[in-house]
């Protein structure tokens, strides 16, 4: 195991508060039909960057301790950030959306 998912494991919690953060702004400016089309650059962006300190690390331990840099690693932490990042947006827009009234019900 790499320090890439040591360091991941830390900040995954701040990306998760973000993703509820921005589902909840999303779900009070509910009316834009192209709902997800307005958070997918958000998504990208706010994944892009909760994936560099683990890169950060990664780069300090090939520096420091010798391990290898690992592409695989990085490629991973992203992936996961930005689904953590949906889920919790999702979740965000529903339950932000049920507290002010403005739910689709069919």
């Amino acid at each position: 195991m790499t320090r890439v998912y040591y360091i991941f494991d830390k900040v995954s919690i701040i990306t998760i508060i973000i993703g509820f953060i921005l589902g909840i702004y999303l779900a009070f400016n509910h009316n834009s039909s192209n709902l997800w089309f307005d958070a997918i650059p958000f998504i990208i962006v706010i994944a892009a960057i909760m994936t560099l300190p683990p890169i950060f690390d990664l780069i300090h331990s090939v520096k420091k301790y010798g391990e290898k840099f690992s592409w695989a690693a990085i490629v991973e932490a992203y992936f996961l950030n930005v689904a953590m990042l949906v889920v919790c947006t999702a979740f965000g827009i529903v339950i932000g959306s049920f507290y002010i009234g403005n739910f689709i019900t069919n």
